[in-house]
């Protein structure tokens, strides 16, 4: 009965926050409420064994602070707050530090927190593969840190079950080029066709029509200098690289945009619709 009383008291508490999160009028006000949530420690303790229902009520709040911002002024400060919450109540939540650690990194532009979430995850998960693959994959795809990527990579392949999705990148950071953008290209499709998590895909998939549209750009570049030298002028327009030859046609943009010449190189028009920060 006194487990009970105790659980019925931290649900109140926790839904409690929420209802003045959610009754604000501002959705800026959120990070302020927020940051009176017990921490993760406290949590656990108090709750006497019955972590699952207030983890679920933290990731219920992660997931909404994570949208409301996102559609609102792209600023995550308490992301690592919550997660770290979550992941102390339920340590074994995967999809909460592989997940987290992408927000992390993609859209906080916190890879410190990130990998500071992946590390408490592997310490409280030691055989668990796809920890120390998306370690490593941060360090490869976002921070160009091949050796630790290399090492984290390796340390996925050899744990109990990894797939081969996990093997193949050891190899590969270990045998071929690294940094190019077809290997990231290839990398972020890997993860696509490996996650069963739909926020993993939409990142990822961002990433992968992204990459994809900077090796399109790299072809029409390429393309409209070897038009200067053989003509002594810039082409009007991409079209003229088809007529000429040069190209078969002109690459689908793969976000449904269109490419053109922009003082004198290719452009993209969605890099003309998203703000500076995100053109990298």
């Amino acid at each position: 009965m006194k487990k009970t009383l105790i659980l019925l008291m931290l649900l109140v508490t926790i839904v409690g926050l929420a209802y003045l999160v959610d009754s604000k009028k501002s959705p800026h006000e959120l990070i302020g409420e927020l940051m009176y949530f017990p921490s993760g420690t406290a949590l656990r303790a108090a709750s006497m064994g019955f972590h699952a229902p207030l983890s679920d009520l933290v990731w219920l709040r992660f997931i909404q602070y994570y949208g409301e911002h996102r559609m609102t002024d792209v600023k995550f400060e308490l992301l690592y707050h919550i997660l770290d919450i979550l992941t102390t109540m339920d340590e074994r939540f995967t999809y909460a530090y592989t997940l987290g650690a992408l927000m992390l990194t993609h859209d906080a532009q916190r890879p410190d927190q990130a990998r500071a979430l992946l590390r408490k995850g592997m310490q409280s998960n030691p055989d668990d593969w796809r920890l120390p693959f998306v370690y490593g994959f941060i360090n490869y795809a976002f921070l160009a840190d091949y050796p630790v990527a290399r090492t984290y990579f390796r340390i996925s392949s050899v744990k109990t079950g990894a797939p081969e999705i996990a093997k193949r990148w050891a190899a590969f950071v270990m045998y071929f080029k690294l940094g190019d953008l077809e290997s990231s290209l290839a990398l972020w499709v890997d993860l696509y066709n490996s996650t069963e998590n739909p926020e993993e895909k939409v990142i990822a998939l961002y990433y992968i029509e992204k990459i994809t549209m900077k090796l399109h750009l790299e072809l029409l570049n390429s393309r409209i200098e070897e038009f200067r030298k053989a003509f002594g002028r810039m082409p009007v327009d991409l079209r003229e690289l088809v007529r000429a030859g040069l190209l078969q046609s002109i690459p689908e943009e793969p976000h449904g945009e269109e490419y053109y010449i922009k003082e004198g190189e290719a452009y993209s028009t969605w890099l003309d619709k998203i703000p500076a920060h995100m053109r990298r």
